[in-house]
């Protein structure tokens, strides 16, 4: 069973009418060994509805939990009640028992509608992205202060460090806003996955078929270090993409491709194209969203063989007023389901929902 973010009017109202000072006594209790390369999207909407300075990176109140890069733990305290919320982000469509027990709120991206998870604690929420959230001298002042407050609880020393470095060179989240495209020019950048073959199979044929248009198309897989994926040479780039690359050259782009990666999982690639306000070429998508993703109003759905994918591409090509449409609603999608203040603002609201017990 899955809660909603859905609320009633008497509970919007309550939202809406929140003073400065009850926001102002709300804390905010943020796991000091969480992964902060992960879990930067949903500080930065922390941060945004009850404001930095409320906002505190304890230990002992997640001292249950691993450092992992599966969910982010954190605790909104107030005067009346606290409540303690989990965000999972993991790949897979499981959940954590542990995180679970611990949780009022089990807020989950990758959920699969086939399993019955028999808890009333879980709430569906769409995919996100890592984000540059801190200056250069807070990452390094944090990571070494939530390393000393969760020394005990990180085996991988290196990967903790490593995600605060990530984050530093992660784009910001205005860095998304959509920009001019460029007329018939089409860019892709995807990895190939050693387990996961219909992945690569889509991709592949997404890149053979933009090969074949008469368009200006750049990109390919991404190469990788063994090599060890044989079959795609030539669809595999000379070199990676830079994040400044991939971010110019995705908002020239007129059209986006996604299809779901490891474990079927809602990859950051189909956050980012929305946040973008990309059109959309996309398979079939396999985990639940906040709300339905509708085929030629958001994306354009694709069965991910190499004609279809010509096909759409063309549609895409010539129809610019669909095109437009796409472009338009994907954003909006964004805005209203997927920012960071938005799913935080849904957590708020179920946090409020006590008030009428």
């Amino acid at each position: 069973m899955t809660a909603s973010f859905s609320a009633t009017n008497h509970t919007h109202q309550r939202c809406a009418k929140l003073t400065r000072t009850e926001i102002y006594r709300m804390k905010i209790y943020i796991d000091s060994g969480c992964d902060i390369h992960y879990s930067s999207f949903y500080i930065k909407g922390l941060e945004q509805i009850f404001g930095s300075k409320n906002l505190y990176f304890k230990n002992k109140p997640f001292s249950d939990f691993k450092f992992n890069n599966h969910f982010f733990a954190f605790i909104i305290k107030d005067n009346l009640i606290n409540r303690r919320i989990i965000i999972d982000y993991a790949d897979s469509s499981l959940i954590d028992s542990k995180a679970l027990t611990w949780s009022d709120f089990y807020c989950k991206i990758n959920i699969d509608e086939n399993i019955q998870y028999n808890t009333t604690k879980l709430v569906s929420i769409g995919p996100s992205f890592g984000i540059k959230i801190y200056s250069p001298s807070k990452t390094l002042f944090l990571a070494i202060l939530n390393f000393i407050k969760s020394r005990k609880r990180i085996d991988n020393i290196k990967r903790f460090f490593s995600n605060y470095k990530a984050q530093l060179y992660r784009p910001k989240i205005n860095d998304y806003y959509p920009n001019y495209e460029q007329d018939n020019y089409i860019f892709f950048a995807g990895s190939l996955w050693k387990k996961e073959i219909k992945t690569n199979k889509y991709r592949a044929n997404f890149i053979k078929a933009c090969l074949t248009k008469r368009i200006n198309f750049e990109g390919g897989f991404a190469p990788r270090t063994k090599n060890d994926i044989k079959g795609f040479e030539d669809l595999t780039m000379k070199s990676r993409e830079t994040m400044e690359s991939f971010m110019r050259k995705t908002k020239k782009s007129i059209i986006a491709f996604n299809t779901p990666a490891v474990l079927d999982c809602h990859g950051w690639k189909l956050a980012e194209f929305l946040c973008f306000g990309k059109a959309i070429i996309s398979t079939d998508l396999s985990r639940q969203l906040p709300s339905e993703l509708v085929d030629k109003k958001h994306i354009i759905l694709t069965n991910g063989t190499q004609e279809d994918i010509e096909e759409k591409i063309e549609t895409l090509i010539t129809d610019k007023k669909l095109r437009s449409i796409l472009k338009e609603n994907s954003r909006k999608y964004f805005e209203q389901e997927l920012s960071p203040d938005k799913v935080i603002e849904k957590i708020r609201t179920l946090h409020n929902n006590v008030y009428k017990k």
